[in-house]
Parts: C-alpha cells; structure tokens; sequence
C-alpha cells in the first residue's frame, strides 16, 4: 500500500518515532492515531474522525518532542494528515472499521517500510555500505536499546 509507505518514509526522514530503534519505539506514533480511532465512539461521524486526527497531532507531539530533540511540528502535523488524508481516505475509503480490523498488518508492514527507510538513510549516512549492513546496524541498535534497558532497571 504506497500511502502507508508514504507515511512510513515521513516518519524515517522526519524522526518520527520514540526514542530507539526497537519495534515498539518505531510503532509508537501510528498506535497513538490507531488507539485514537478506536476511541471514536462512532467512526463514520466526521467530526468524530477530525477529533480524532487534532489529538493524534497533539499527543503524537507532546511524545516525540519529550524524546527526541529537532523535530518540528509541521513535520508531525503533516505525519498525521498523511494518514488521516492518504491511508484512512485514499487507501480505505474513510472506513476506520475496515481500517481498524487490518491492524495488524497496517503495522507489520508499516515496520517493513520504516526499516528499509531508515536502511536507506543509514547507506547516504555512511553507517552502513548496503541495504543489508545498514539492516544489521539497525538491529545491533534495538539490541544495544535492549541491553540499556536492562542495565537500567
């Protein structure tokens, strides 16, 4: 689905995500703007789908700022409108049902797209010769976020 990996590829550019590299981090501004859509009580209500996109922009905001420094608002306000305007309108036809029951895979692949754009920019980075080396920095940097973590509790 090109809308997804358009919006994957905003957030690797923009810096949207948590703070690491590991799974959850990377996930976390799409779960907030799905957690919100299954707040909606009726998602076929526009006003309800137009709240729920102001306070994905707002809660997506205060996290990434709270863990990461140099990341506009724009840059995330346009991540919101992205999925909002391409995957939920274009790619789904305004059905956050239909949406929401293809969490899942909305994720999974999410992910894909994320990692091979951050592959992407780690290779015009120098961090990594090919898409493969630059795959295995990715995944020696969620193992090292794993071993802080660990020291850390």
């Amino acid at each position: 689905m090109k809308e997804l990996q358009k919006l994957a590829v905003h957030a690797a550019k923009h810096r949207i995500r948590g703070r690491s590299y590991k799974r959850n981090s990377l996930l976390k501004p799409l779960d907030i703007i799905l957690d919100e859509l299954e707040r909606c009580p009726d998602t076929q209500n526009e006003n309800e789908i137009e709240f729920a996109r102001t306070s994905s922009k707002g809660l997506i905001s205060e996290h990434v700022k709270r863990v990461a420094k140099g990341v506009y608002t724009e840059s995330i306000y346009d991540y919101v409108d992205i999925f909002f305007d391409e995957v939920l309108t274009h790619a789904h036809h305004r059905n956050a049902n239909k949406l929401l029951q293809r969490e899942r895979s909305i994720r999974s692949a999410y992910l894909v797209y994320m990692r091979e754009e951050l592959a992407n920019i780690f290779i015009a980075a120098g961090k990594a010769k090919n898409a493969q080396q630059a795959q295995q920095e990715l995944d020696t940097n969620e193992q090292d976020d794993s071993d802080d973590e660990e020291e850390n509790v």
